[in-house]
This record gives C-alpha cells, structure tokens and sequence, in this order.
C-alpha cells in the first residue's frame, strides 16, 4: 500500500536475520551415533544391497542432494565445506560410503548429548528429511522399523515457511556495491492462506538466500578473499520485506520474480533440502560459486528434472542464472516486476507538469508548503513526495525507530495525505519488459576486426572480455547508464608479419556509472578502471607496455528515456611501467583533467559513444603541459549476438580506425 512505512530497526532486522539463518542446526557427529540395534542390523544391510543393485549412489538425485561433482581424475567430490554435513568419515569424496552411513544414521540411536551445541543434537532423520524422502521412496523403507524420533525443529521451519510455490528473484545491478555489482539473485518461497490474495502476501514470504559471511568490509581485502574462497557461504531464511526493503528502497533495485513451475512433492523436498543445508557452509567464490551458482544448484537438487547449471559458465553471472531458466522448457511459469523507489517516482513524474514538480520538492523539504491544486492532483504530489523522502533519506528510514529528520519528513507527509480522504491511483503500471534480464546480450564477447593507424599502418584487432556490458552495447535488459566490464582485452596482429604480435589492452575491471542531474536527484558519476595497455605511438615511450589506472566523479544529463546523455567527469590518471619517464622522471606518469562523453541511443540495437580527455601532466616537462585523445564509437546489434562495430580515434601521437565484428556468447 502507497504511503506505509515498514517501521523494521536495525536491530530487529538483524535478529530476523541471524534467527532466520538455515544454518543453525546442533553439530550430530558420527560419535554420537550408536550402530542399528540387533534386530535393525539385517534389514538395514538389505536395504544397503538393494541400493547397490539400484546404483543408487551415483544416481543424479543423490548426487545432487549430496552436492558431488565429478573430479578430473575420476571420482567424486562435494562442494559442501562443512563437516556436519557428512555422516560417513570419508563422505565429502564417496557418495556410496555417505549413502551406507545415512541408512545406518536413519537405523541408530542417539546416544549422547553434545555440550558444545546450544540445541539438542538432531537425529538424522529429522537432520536430512531430504535424504530420508529419496531413499524411502526408492528402496521403499519399512517406517516401522525406525526408532522412535522427534523432529520438532525441523517441523517448525516447515511450518513457518508454509511454502506453496518457489520463485527466483533477480535483483537488478548494483555498482556502489561490489558485492552486487553483477546483480543478485535469491528464492522466494509463497506462504499458503486461501484467505489473501497472492500480491498481497508477497511480503510475509519467506526468502532463501546464499550469501557470503565476510569478516572484513575493506574493500581490497573483500575482493581478494571473496575470488579465492576465503569466506564461507551459507543460505538464510529472510523475511520477504526485508529484502525489498533493502534492494527496492534502501538500494532502488528493481526487482523481476519468476515463478517456477514446481510440483507440490519439488516444493516439499525442496523445503527439506534447504533444511539439510542448515547443516553446512560452502567456500564462496565470487566468480564461480556465488549466489546463482548455489541457487541453481539447490533447485536442480529438488527437481533433477531440469538442468541448470550445465548452462552457467566461467565466471557465473546471476543474468546467465536467469537465462538457463529458459532452457528448460515450461520451467519458468509468469514473470512479474517489482518496482524499485527510483523506478516509482520516476513513473510518478511522467504525470505531472513542472509546476506540480516544483511543489513535489517544495512539500518534500516542508510537508506544510501550500498546494493550491485539486484533490487529486495533490494526491499525485503527495505521494511523490513520499517517495521522493524515500530516496533521500533510505538509510535513515531502514531503522526507523532511531528517529530523524528523514522519518519526521515522512512521518508528517502521510498524515497529511491522510486528510484526503481519497485513494491513491494503484492502477499497475507496464513493466519496462525491454529491460527483463532474460533479453539482454550474452555476457561474454569476442571480436575481429581489422585495423589501422598512422604509427604502425595496417593490423588485425582480436578482442574479447569475459562480463558484462559497456555503454555502447545494445540496451535490452540492461541499464542505460552503466558499465561493467571485466577482462577486457585487445590483441593486434601487426602485418608486415615481422611486426608481431602485441597485447594492446588488458582491462582488469572498468566500471562507469552514470546518474542523470535533475532537480530531484544530484548524484554523482563516477568511473573506475584498472588494467594496462600499450603505448603505440608514444614518442617518449613508443611501444612500452604499461599499467593503467584511472578513477573520476562528475556530473551526468540525460534526456527522456536517456536516449542523449552528456557526461562529464574530472580525471587522475596514472601509468607506470620501467621504461616510462615521468614525474621527477620516475617511472610513473600522472594526469589530471576532464573527460567528456556524448552517448546517443539511436535504437535499442544502435548505440554511438563519443569521448575526449585532457591530462594536465605536471612535473613531467619532456611530455609537454598536457595530452588530449578523442574517440567514438558506432555499435549495431545486427542480430541478437552478434554486432557490426566502427571505431575511431586520434591523439597527439596518432590517428586509429577500426572496423570489428563482435560475437556475444
């Protein structure tokens, strides 16, 4: 409902977190179990027998549920890291020894307590239901000769849960979050009540999130560990709302859900799966095992039907998650949008003048300033300005209870709302289906063009990169503004053949982000990039082959719909390498000044990008005062994945085309 504000503290929201967390359970160890009793033992090995006769323990569901993988010498091997997740001593590499183990854990009684654990120790029954339901359904277990148990936790979680459907949630990109960068995506599980229509209930799901548990927020320390698996992974139990709270509102997100088309005995034993993960924790790598690549992982695991992760590859992007969705034909039933903070008063408005815009800002820094409008244009000013406090102040109004200006704003703006005693206008808005994750361009890229310069004449250009996007790609299911780039790389084949072959560019990681100025919205843009090129033409430095960094802030304007935006960023620029001469005649160059940029989006699939820089280069007297570069770009998707590129550029040193063909894939 328009105007509610989710009154959630910080502490309240944390304490949901850390109760809800899966990975909670008591640690069972293989000591605590005692052998089937006497009269168990026979039948347990006959059900042992008849596994083996059924190959049971190379069968995909049990190696789904157990997270194996097969190794490159042969074998086996799990992704889960956690030791309590196995019950035989050598489970991690021998699915059969674990299935032996658990029929023997199902068959045994508890003998002991562990003192370390703050809960009873479960028994495995109620530890791996997933485990229990394969296996009985399969060797068709006698439940009469189980020993007594009680799974009173394991219960509970299913009763809180209630989960009648399972939707994949993608959470749009996010770049003033590394973490987040490459978007997000998580499970939402729909509670059962008859009695409330399903739009309504959303937010008292629940949703299951992987994600990492980092014990540093340094940001080179973050990246560092987070590529090598230094943190471990585990999957939550999250509030629904506090979710969209925090990517909606907090982060202005957009959200997209999509439903899948799961059986009721998939939903129950995906429930029990993700139970049994509150046994274990998974090393988090950022590039491989990541948030899409466990959450796929744990749908296949509940319905082996479908494949998932044979459609992921190096590094596993939460959009290439979405897309392996559709793989599988039917999986996916209806797609919705949830529409982030930004998304809402950007739609809001469309549908006001600027006279009514003017009072949007006058009412959200003074909810007492006069509105000389009819009802119903005041309505549509009012709840704007909402929305507009919601953006400025989205941090503040998280934990609410600690006060603020930002809730006080907010606070006297729904009472005043409330004194029109009409509705706001709800009718849903058209989701933005240009812009689903599903339509956008495959992530990687490789290109082959053919080149020229005034330095080394003619050359063959092979280029690629792993992720994502850049500004001059097509736009379906992308953000206008924005780019991503990781491992980009440039080679050139310089022909005579006796020129060789060279590494032009090598990008690490490139990120532009572009906020477009308004009255309402001053936030800055900013670009980052690291990596190193070679300095062709270069008088002082020909042929050097160099690391580059540059980082700058400035100010973005965009038209409707941002089909024209100009930017303009303040520079530091710095190369280094051993045979450069730069500062004091050190090896390392340093450039301040502006960049300039004109992107037109003729079409969603032609794009032109136009940019110029001018580096002021003090304490460097033999490279002169200053140098400038211009570049431009044409781009034209000409079929989905594959693109017709021009380029151009000239220098103090030299002057370069070139004309690729660029395969996404």
């Amino acid at each position: 409902m328009r105007g509610c504000v989710v009154r959630c503290s910080f502490i309240v929201c944390v304490a949901a977190l850390v109760t809800g967390c899966v990975a909670t359970q008591g640690r069972l160890t293989r000591d605590t179990l005692s052998a089937p009793a006497p009269a168990r033992r026979s039948y347990v090995d006959a059900l042992k027998q008849r596994a083996r006769q059924l190959h049971l323990a190379t069968a995909r569901p049990w190696l789904l549920l157990g997270h194996w993988r097969g190794t490159t010498f042969g074998g086996f091997k799990s992704e889960a890291d956690g030791a309590n997740f196995f019950l035989a001593a050598d489970g991690k590499t021998d699915p059969q020894a674990e299935l032996d183990a658990t029929l023997d854990g199902f068959f045994s009684d508890l003998q002991a307590y562990d003192a370390t654990a703050e809960r009873n120790v479960q028994h495995p029954l109620c530890q791996f239901p997933a485990r229990f339901m394969f296996l009985s359904k399969q060797l068709a277990i006698d439940a009469t000769q189980l020993p007594a148990h009680d799974c009173a936790r394991y219960r509970a979680f299913v009763e809180s849960v209630q989960a009648d459907s399972v939707t994949l949630v993608f959470s749009s990109y996010y770049l003033n979050n590394p973490a987040s960068a490459f978007g997000h995506t998580f499970l939402r599980l729909g509670k059962k009540n008859a009695l409330v229509p399903e739009q309504r209930r959303q937010l008292l799901d629940y949703g299951i999130d992987y994600a990492a548990d980092p014990d540093t927020t340094f940001a080179p320390i973050y990246a560092v560990k987070g590529i090598i698996g230094a943190f471990p992974g585990t999957f939550r139990k999250v509030p629904f709302y506090y979710k969209v709270r925090q990517y909606n509102d907090f982060e202005s997100r957009d959200l997209w859900e999509y439903k899948l088309n799961f059986s009721s005995d998939e939903i129950e034993y995906l429930v029990a799966h993700v139970w049994e993960l509150g046994s274990t924790f998974f090393d988090y790598f950022y590039l491989t095992e990541n948030c899409s690549y466990h959450v796929l992982d744990l749908l296949e695991a509940a319905a082996p039907r479908v494949h998932l992760l044979d459609e992921l590859h190096w590094p596993v992007i939460p959009v290439d998650a979405v897309k392996a969705l559709f793989h599988n034909t039917g999986f996916v039933g209806n797609v919705e949008f949830r529409a982030s903070s930004r998304t809402r008063f950007r739609r809001d408005l469309a549908d006001l003048t600027s006279e009514q815009r003017d009072a949007v800002v006058q009412v959200a820094d003074d909810p007492k300033a006069p509105l000389p409008f009819d009802d119903r244009h005041r309505i549509q000013i009012l709840d704007a300005a909402q929305d507009l406090v919601d953006l400025r102040f989205a941090k503040q109004l998280v934990d609410a209870s600690r006060g603020g200006v930002g809730v006080e704003l907010k606070q006297k703006l729904l009472e005043r709302r409330a004194e029109i005693l009409l509705p706001s206008d709800d009718t849903p808005r058209e989701p933005p289906w240009t812009k689903m994750p599903q339509r956008g361009h495959p992530s990687r890229r490789f290109g082959l063009g053919a080149g020229f310069d005034t330095g080394d004449g003619r050359w063959l250009a092979i280029g690629g990169r792993l992720a994502l996007h850049d500004l001059a790609d097509a736009t379906d299911g992308y953000p206008d503004l924005a780019q991503l780039e990781f491992l980009a790389t440039r080679v050139r084949l310089e022909y005579p053949a006796d020129h060789g072959l060279h590494l032009d560019q090598l990008d690490l990681v490139h990120v532009v982000s572009l906020t477009s100025q308004d009255r309402f919205d001053r936030h800055i843009s900013w670009e980052f990039r690291l990596g190193s090129e070679r300095l062709v033409a270069d008088p002082y430095c020909k042929d050097c082959y160099v690391g580059r960094g540059q980082i700058g802030g400035g100010v973005a304007f965009a038209s409707e719909e941002d089909r024209v935006t100009l930017f303009v960023l303040g520079e530091t620029q710095i190369w280094a390498g051993p045979h450069v001469d730069g500062v004091l005649h050190a090896p390392i160059r340093v450039g301040f000044g502006p960049s300039v940029g004109l992107r037109v989006r003729f079409t969603h699939e032609l794009v032109m990008l136009l940019r110029g820089e001018w580096d002021w280069l003090p304490k460097q007297p033999d490279l002169g005062a200053a140098v400038w570069s211009a570049s431009g770009i044409l781009r034209w998707m000409v079929v989905p994945g594959f693109a017709l590129d021009a380029q151009a550029a000239d220098d103090d040193h030299a002057k370069t085309g070139v004309l690729s063909s660029l395969l996404y894939f």
